[in-house]
């Protein structure tokens, strides 16, 4: 290691916590809890419902008024980058952490396949009853497998997968120098990021495609975040806040602006700089990663208990409000129970901030009685 090391004991387990938090963790199987992972995920969270809720905003450039797809675009500019900001959490607190294969994959079965599989069932339920009337078995088996039953469930494959490869990156985690966990990141970078975008946005304003074919299968797609999260976890320091800063704000712009910019050239909405691997969207997650760690983190004494115990389960309801938050919008969305309530029923700028919040809350308060009910606590 480059920087120092300082062993400490937290909840009675010895860590080994190298520069501003990177912990290996002893024989035990148990992790410190930080404050500011549990505010990274109630926050963003409540960004992904932002996203779906403004979703039948911001598709409609050229439909509805100009400034009302404007102030979707800005609440959609600020949230963006939020399902990448969960993987970099996952990379950055599982990876670090040594402990056997069936330690492992028993933690990930109870944690994410058992609410995986439940939830499945659920759409596919809700879809036959309100969508699809003749689903039967076999398609609905297709749609399980090929990850079609809901929109949203897309994440849950993807945990799937980072799962599968974790143990590996452990290891490399474990015993990779600064630099060469920096030489992966940047190859992902270029791979997955910047060529696809330049290619992406080349076609789009009409000059010749930018694609390079040079498959490198170890930097492919969100694997980039789960390593990101990890190396950021190790060697971010606080002396990066001021820079951060800076990166966050440019990158919010380049989203707003950029995809405004690229609606009006090409008079259709355009999700290139909303793309969850667009440059701008994986400076904007390394940015918010490190003003969350270091600002929460200073300020954490300062936050009165009440609203640190909410932002506490806020996070540990997280997963079961990410499961269950289209159900809500899909019975507002579709006035299920007698009542319609949509976007499109008033301002943006009003109306989308006041859906997700009323979206969140229900989900949070379904979540947090469902994690009291003995047996049925496992699926959220």
């Amino acid at each position: 290691m480059t920087y120092g090391v300082l062993r400490c004991k937290l909840y009675g387990n010895t860590y080994r916590i190298a520069g501003v938090g990177y912990m290996e963790k002893n024989v035990s199987g148990k992790r410190p809890n930080f404050f500011w992972v549990d505010y990274i995920r109630a926050v963003t969270i409540f960004g992904v419902v932002l996203i779906h809720v403004a979703a039948d905003v911001i598709t409609e450039w050229g439909v509805i008024p100009a400034g009302r797809w404007w102030s979707a675009n800005l609440y959609d500019s600020l949230v963006r980058g939020c399902v990448p900001v969960f993987i970099m959490l996952s990379g950055a607190l599982l990876l670090p952490v040594q402990e056997s294969l069936g330690d492992f994959f028993r933690k990930r079965f109870n944690r994410v396949f058992i609410p995986f599989v439940t939830w499945t069932v659920l759409y596919l339920i809700w879809k036959k009853v309100f969508y699809q009337h003749d689903l039967g078995f076999t398609r609905s088996l297709h749609l399980a497998l090929g990850g079609g039953v809901w929109f949203h469930l897309w994440f849950i494959y993807l945990l799937v997968g980072l799962y599968l490869a974790a143990p590996v990156f452990r290891v490399f985690m474990l015993h990779a120098t600064r630099l060469q966990a920096a030489y992966l990141l940047g190859i992902w970078f270029v791979i997955s990021s910047a060529l696809p975008f330049l290619d992406k946005l080349s076609r789009i304003l009409g000059w010749p495609g930018i694609s390079m074919d040079l498959p490198v299968p170890i930097a492919q797609g969100f694997i980039g975040y789960f390593i990101l999260g990890a190396f950021l976890m190790k060697y971010a320091h606080k002396e990066w806040v001021r820079w951060a800063g800076v990166v966050w704000m440019a990158c919010l712009s380049i989203s707003f602006f950029g995809t405004g910019w690229l609606a009006m050239r090409s008079g259709e909405f355009q999700t290139v700089f909303y793309d969850n691997l667009a440059p701008n969207i994986v400076f904007y997650c390394a940015s918010f990663f490190i003003l969350a760690k270091f600002l929460v983190t200073s300020k954490e004494d300062r936050i009165p208990q009440p609203v640190k115990d909410l932002i506490i389960y806020l996070s540990k309801a997280s997963l079961g409000i990410y499961l269950i938050h289209p159900m809500v919008i899909d019975v507002l969305d579709k006035g299920r129970l007698g009542v319609v309530l949509k976007p499109s029923a008033g301002h943006p700028t009003l109306i989308i901030p006041a859906i997700t919040l009323l979206v969140y809350f229900v989900s949070f308060v379904i979540v947090r009685i469902i994690q009291r009910i003995p047996y049925l606590k496992r699926v959220v």
